[in-house]
């Protein structure tokens, strides 16, 4: 075979990826509000019960907060009114209804704007639609929900300071992309914790608002570390320890109105915990709610939490532990024994 008929898949493949990458630096900057999703469905599918049950199906709730709030909001568009102002929109949901077409879902990035997300449900009549709803929205919405927290980090990316990211890798070890404006509060063996205050105003008013995060580390010995028994004791002795508030109060795990939940995720291609749940400051009325993920470090044999809290009495805690979970999941460690 000649180097001519090499280079020709080549230089296909090279003007190929030159051509996709060209075409999304020309693309819009997508639009409409952080966790929102549009659905565009035909008009009928609106006027009956197929689009309640559109709305219930994406009635699911973060876990965690101290009052129900959507997990992503939703706003209806009738596909006939699907032009150039909603087609950049952020999260698009799409569902089309043509006869002898399987059900399927699509999920398709930056179709028409940069960062966007656009899954589309094909179905081949509008009585099909409910079942295949009820068996995909919520893995639809975490991939929305997944999207949200990918562009946060990349905000991160671009508007953090790297002075902060380089001290907490210091520190502690990890690589973390900070949202801008936190600073260090406190810094102890194994330990470190970086937060955020803030105020808004409000019917005339300032109010506060406060996100924090805390890395700390144990050596790893034995998998019952990861029970949760063992990082629900873990979290609550070291929040007593570091995170004091007005008082003499300390922070804890609230079970007073729900029981934290953990479940097991893959990060950084390996099982972890997360935990989402309220905190409370004993013996002070303060609380709110929390993230948290715990993993398994290969690189110096170190079990981490890494747990972020929000305290906003009179705002909605979703797109603020949104943040939080959007820098936690920021963490990448070095490629020594990594399989990345």
């Amino acid at each position: 075979m000649s180097i001519k008929q090499l280079l020709i898949p080549f230089i296909a493949l090279l003007l190929f990826s030159c051509g996709e990458a060209s075409r999304k630096e020309l693309l819009p900057r997508n639009s409409g509000a952080k966790g929102e999703v549009a659905v565009v469905a035909p008009a009928e599918v609106w006027s009956t019960s197929v689009g309640d049950a559109i709305r219930e199906e994406m009635r699911i709730l973060m876990y965690g907060l101290p009052q129900d709030e959507l997990l992503l909001n939703r706003v209806e568009i009738k596909e006939g009114g699907f032009k150039e102002m909603f087609q950049t929109h952020r999260n698009i949901l799409k569902i089309e209804i043509h006869p002898n077409q399987p059900a399927k879902v699509q999920v398709r990035r930056d179709v028409y704007a940069r960062q966007q997300l656009f899954i589309q449900v094909n179905v081949p009549s509008m009585n099909a639609l409910p079942e295949v709803l009820s068996t995909r929205m919520k893995d639809i919405l975490r991939l929305f929900h997944e999207a949200e927290i990918d562009r946060l980090i990349e905000r991160n990316e671009d508007f953090g300071k790297d002075e902060l990211n380089q001290e907490v890798k210091e520190h502690i070890g990890l690589n973390i992309t900070m949202q801008d404006k936190f600073q260090v509060a406190v810094k102890d063996d194994d330990f470190i914790w970086l937060r955020l205050d803030q105020s808004k105003p409000l019917g005339g008013y300032q109010h506060s608002i406060s996100q924090g995060l805390l890395i700390y580390r144990r050596p790893y010995q034995d998998t019952i570390q990861f029970s949760d028994n063992s990082l629900f004791a873990w979290k609550n002795a070291v929040n007593q320890r570091y995170v004091e508030g007005p008082q003499n109060s300390y922070m804890n795990i609230s079970e007073r109105f729900i029981l934290p939940k953990s479940k097991r995720v893959v990060f950084l291609d390996q099982t972890a915990i997360e935990i989402r749940g309220l905190w409370r400051m004993e013996g002070y009325f303060m609380g709110g709610p929390f993230y948290a993920l715990s993993f398994f470090n290969p690189n110096d044999g170190n079990q981490y939490m890494v747990e972020g809290y929000a305290y906003a009495p009179q705002f909605d805690k979703a797109p603020l532990i949104r943040e939080i979970e959007a820098m936690v999941k920021s963490i990448r460690l070095d490629a020594e024994n990594q399989n990345n």
